[in-house]
């Protein structure tokens, strides 16, 4: 059996950050021997690829008050889905940009950016709270222990 997720009460910022991190880890970098035709990124992690390209580059009018716009949050790392689907714009832009140096970024703005940009922004997206002036604390989902003959059904993680 899994232990069960973190409850709202928890910080969900540090609980996605500990999610992603245990995702992403890797061979240990000091017994991996690294690949020398691996190009380094071009940004070290998800907040330099954000403020350094991502709020470059997106041209957009930003909602605040009467006037229609995108809507932004600047602490867009204070809310989890925003934290989660701009870390994967940054691996899938690193990853494009190397793999297909031809035809990637075009791939990258129509599949993945435009995407998550639209859902982000959404008026019911994580930022539809929030404008360029005010972040508004994330609210999870309301969510219920599933039962345990449900959750019989699906093998945990450590039996597959």
């Amino acid at each position: 059996m899994t232990t069960p997720p973190p409850g709202p009460a928890d910080d969900p910022v540090a609980d996605l950050t500990t999610l992603l991190d245990h995702l992403t880890s890797g061979p240990d970098p000091d017994t991996a021997s690294q690949d020398p035709d691996t190009p380094e990124p071009a940004f070290n992690n998800v907040d330099e690829f954000v403020a350094g390209y991502l709020a470059h580059v997106v041209e957009r009018r930003l909602a605040s008050g009467p006037t229609s716009g995108m809507n932004w949050c600047p602490r867009w790392w204070a809310h989890p889905e925003a934290l989660s689907r701009l870390y994967a714009l940054w691996r899938a832009w690193e990853t494009l940009r190397v793999d297909d140096p031809q035809t990637g970024m075009s791939i990258w703005w129509r599949d993945h950016l435009d995407p998550h940009l639209t859902a982000l922004s959404a008026e019911y997206g994580p930022f539809s709270r929030c404008n360029p002036d005010k972040h508004t604390e994330p609210r999870p989902l309301p969510v219920e222990p599933a039962p345990p003959e449900v959750l019989a059904q699906f093998p945990d993680l450590d039996e597959i």
